[in-house]
C-alpha cells in the first residue's frame, strides 16, 4: 500500500475515534509571546500565518513557520502545517510531529486543536 494511503487511512481513523476539542479562543489582547518559543517550548492559538525563531544551536536550524491550510483531495480537512529549512509537517486534530535537522535535537509538536477560526498547537521542545 503506498504511503499517502496509510497516512490517509491512519488519520481518517483518528479523526473518527478521537473526540472534538473545543479549542478555547484568544482574547484579542492576548497576542502570542513567540519569543519565549525560542528554546523549543510554548503553546499558542494562532489565527493567521506566524513564524518564530528557535535556537539553531540546538535544532539545527533557527525559524519555524505554522500555518493553518485546507488540505483537500484524500483529507478534505484543515491542517497544520509546520514548515522549517527543507521539511515540512502537516498534522490535523490530536496528531504529534516533530522536524529534526543536521541531526540535531527534534523539534516536536502537537495539534491540540483545529476550529474555524484557527488553531491551537504545543511546542514540547
Amino acid at each position: 500500500m503506498h504511503r499517502m494511503a496509510i497516512t490517509a487511512l491512519t488519520l481518517a481513523c483518528a479523526v473518527v475515534v478521537t473526540p472534538a476539542v473545543a479549542a478555547v479562543p484568544a482574547t484579542a489582547t492576548a497576542k502570542p509571546a513567540y519569543r519565549g518559543c525560542y528554546d523549543g517550548k510554548c503553546h499558542f492559538t494562532f489565527s493567521k500565518s506566524v513564524s518564530f525563531r528557535i535556537s539553531k544551536k540546538r535544532y539545527g536550524f533557527s525559524r519555524v513557520y505554522v500555518s493553518k491550510k485546507f488540505v483537500g483531495g484524500m483529507f478534505n480537512t484543515d491542517m497544520v502545517v509546520v514548515r522549517g529549512p527543507g521539511m515540512t509537517s502537516s498534522l490535523g486534530e490530536g496528531a504529534r510531529g516533530g522536524l529534526r535537522a543536521n541531526g540535531k535535537n527534534t523539534l516536536s509538536f502537537r495539534v491540540v486543536a483545529i476550529t474555524s477560526q484557527g488553531a491551537t498547537i504545543r511546542f514540547t521542545g
